[in-house]
C-alpha cells in the first residue's frame, strides 16, 4: 500500500517540503468545467517533481454532453503538456455536477454518464494517458452502469471503512491532516505501484 492525498485550491500553497515526509504520491485537481484552470495546480505539478513526489491528475467535470466531456479531457491535457504524471488522470463527476446539468435542462441519466465518461477517458487514452473514474458508492449504485468500471479503473471514495470492492485507489478520508497543509486534507490509498506500471507499459509520457 502507498499512502498519499488529493489536493486542489482548497488546500492553499502547501508547503511540498513538508508534506513530502508523509506521502508516498498526491493527486492533484488540474482544473474543472469549460477550461478552468486549478490556482494551484501548475505550482502543485512543479512542487511534486522538484521533490519528487509521483503525482496524478484529475478534471472536475461540468459536462452535459459527451462532447463537453471530451473537451474536458483536452484542457486537461493542455496543463499536463510534457509533464510526465506517475498517477492515473481522473473523470471526477459530482452531485454539482449533476446541478449544472440540471439548470441547463439536461438530466443525467446513466446511459449519459457512461458516454460522457467514456468520452473522457477514451480520449486521455487515445493520447497514451491512463484514465479512471473517481466516484462513490450512491453513484456506483445509481449513476453509472456497473460495467464502465470494467472498463476503467476506480478511484474509489468511501470514507473510514474499507473498500468493499476491488479498487487500486481508495480515499479513505477528507479529514486528514498532513504538515505543509493547513486544515484538512483528502487522504488516499494506493494498492498498485502506478508509477511502474506507468514505466513498463510506455504511459502518460514515459
Amino acid at each position: 500500500m502507498y499512502n498519499g492525498i488529493d489536493v486542489s485550491k482548497w488546500q492553499g500553497k502547501i508547503n511540498w517540503s513538508k508534506a513530502k515526509k508523509y506521502i508516498d504520491f498526491a493527486i492533484i485537481r488540474a482544473g474543472y468545467g469549460k477550461g478552468n484552470v486549478d490556482k494551484y495546480a501548475n505550482y502543485n505539478i512543479e512542487q511534486c517533481e522538484k521533490y519528487k513526489i509521483p503525482y496524478g491528475l484529475y478534471w472536475f467535470s461540468y459536462a452535459y454532453n459527451k462532447d463537453m466531456a471530451e473537451r474536458e479531457a483536452d484542457y486537461l491535457l493542455r496543463v499536463i503538456g510534457y509533464h510526465k504524471p506517475e498517477y492515473p488522470l481522473y473523470f471526477d463527476f459530482e452531485y454539482d455536477s449533476v446541478d449544472y446539468a440540471k439548470k441547463n435542462g439536461v438530466n443525467i441519466t446513466k446511459t449519459l454518464l457512461k458516454s460522457m465518461a467514456t468520452s473522457f477517458c477514451e480520449h486521455l487514452e487515445k493520447n497514451g494517458f491512463y484514465a479512471g473514474i473517481y466516484t462513490n458508492e450512491d453513484y456506483i449504485k445509481n449513476k453509472y452502469p456497473s460495467e464502465i468500471f470494467d472498463r476503467f479503473d476506480l478511484w474509489y471514495a468511501r470514507y473510514n471503512t474499507e473498500p468493499n470492492r476491488d479498487v487500486n485507489l481508495w480515499q479513505k478520508s477528507s479529514t486528514g491532516k498532513i504538515s505543509g497543509i493547513n486544515g484538512n486534507v483528502d487522504l488516499d490509498v494506493a494498492y498498485i505501484d502506478f508509477p511502474s506500471l506507468m514505466k513498463e507499459k510506455h504511459l502518460n509520457g514515459w
